[in-house]
């Protein structure tokens, strides 16, 4: 028994840096992409539908206020999500960031959905830099004897849009709050035998005039499998929606329940809320690869590699200076024959990194780089403050009807531009996966 694929689709219009569309002022928005998903009859109300976006942007702001943006997701004209941004400035040059954020939508009705995403500015200027890229799985909830290799998904989002619920105020340390939870089910059959796949969406908001990191942890029945780390720092960034994703290996059979916490490492008490979004999803995924000559959106291979699952601050990997590259992940899957038609490889990447408090303003641009077979399809800025102690880093991209063959993903960093002698280093985690999906259902 597995669940079933629905539908899937993706659009990329920039899958690097090169772009320059301005940000309006709210109430003003730009749409930046939008998919298209049906829900068959049989499967209405009873369905998750998990949507992904990427957006690069680049800060005009020569000054050490950070500003701010703010992200929607619209399903048919109504709002199902939002999140508040803050862009890093540096009074030395123009910094480029990614952000990445995910939200899931439960039990659509049947018939054709239309998902799109956009930005808006609260106090930013600056532009759209690319990349973009914004996809949806729609998945069923009811188990279905097929040869499918999604066994189970589960999702809680306590919270899609901000200021709605009352803010939550995040302990110091050891002290942990609980934000969300979700049950998986492993069929006696996959024991061992799969991967689970968990992302999460978090927005967390400063309290002034204070600076503060925060640790969020992942446990599975009350073993921690992951952790990473954000600092806010009350002038340049006072405002994030941390995404990351981690990946869970050949989980034994039965129940297992999986917890996401975070709590305060530094700073004064309770100088840090979660304001929303919270969004917490888990995909299990069996590793058996045999697929169906007669099926469209199957998975038809996943792979994924998992470096550090935590933070490993005494083993830093030291971020090079362009051209030279850090190479963090690779990852390999296999593209079948049969069945013919068109695929869709979605890529993920989750990276925690350090900067260094050396001085005020000094900056490291990094550039994220994903390569398919040694050509690059994909690449992404991100900015590190020295003032900022921690960042975690999450990037996505599609990769389109990818021929036939065993094909190889990596994923590296580097530093592009530096106003300092250090560039940033590599503490944990990293996270590379790659979920194949097709025939698509056209």
């Amino acid at each position: 028994m597995a669940r079933e694929i629905l539908d899937y689709a993706a659009s990329v219009p920039l899958s690097v840096q090169t772009g320059a569309i301005p940000v309006p002022t709210t109430p003003a928005r730009l749409q930046l992409a939008s998919v298209g998903i049906f829900i068959p009859p049989p499967h209405a109300g009873a369905n998750r539908v998990e949507i992904t976006a990427t957006v690069g942007l680049e800060n005009l702001s020569l000054s050490m206020v950070g500003r701010d943006v703010r992200f929607r997701i619209f399903r048919d004209g109504g709002e199902i999500f939002n999140e508040r941004q803050t862009v890093e400035s540096s009074t030395l040059a123009n910094l480029d960031t990614t952000f990445t954020f995910h939200t899931v939508d439960f039990n659509l009705t049947q018939g054709f959905h239309i998902y799109f995403v956009t930005v808006e500015s609260i106090d930013f200027v600056g532009s759209v830099i690319g990349p973009i890229t914004l996809s949806a799985l729609a998945i069923g909830t009811e188990n279905v004897a097929n040869r499918d290799q999604i066994l189970n998904y589960q999702a809680s989002v306590p919270q899609s849009v901000q200021g709605v619920a009352p803010s939550v105020n995040i302990p110091n340390t050891p002290a942990r709050v609980q934000l969300a939870g979700l049950g998986i089910f492993i069929p006696t059959a996959n024991n061992g035998n799969n991967r689970v796949q968990l992302k999460a969406t978090i927005g967390v908001q400063l309290v002034p005039p204070a600076s503060s990191s925060s640790l969020f942890r992942i446990f599975r029945d009350g073993g921690e499998i992951f952790n990473t780390e954000i600092f806010l720092d009350k002038v340049i960034l006072d405002n994030n929606s941390s995404s990351f994703h981690t990946i869970d290996f050949n989980v034994s059979a039965g129940f297992h329940v999986y917890t996401l916490t975070v709590e305060q490492t530094s700073g004064p008490p309770m100088s840090t809320q979660v304001i929303g979004p919270i969004v917490f999803s888990g995909l299990v995924i069996g590793v058996d690869t045999t697929v169906a000559t007669n099926q469209n959106n199957q998975v038809l291979d996943y792979n994924a590699s998992v470096p550090r699952s935590v933070q490993v601050t005494e083993n830093p990997l030291i971020i090079p200076v362009t051209p030279s590259r850090l190479q963090l992940a690779g990852t390999g899957v296999f593209i079948p024959p049969i069945p013919t038609g068109a695929n869709r490889v979605q890529l993920q990447g989750t990276i925690g990194c350090r900067g260094f408090s050396i001085g005020s303003n000094f900056y490291s641009q990094l550039r994220i780089r994903i390569f398919r077979d040694g050509g690059e399809i994909f690449n992404a800025p991100y900015a590190l403050i020295s003032q900022i102690n921690f960042f975690t880093i999450s990037v996505q991209t599609i990769d389109f009807n990818v021929s036939p063959h065993f094909h190889t993903y990596t994923m590296t960093v580097e530093a592009i531009d530096i106003a300092t002698v250090n560039t940033g280093e590599v503490i944990g985690p990293i996270t590379l996966s790659a979920l194949v999906i097709g025939p698509l259902t056209q």
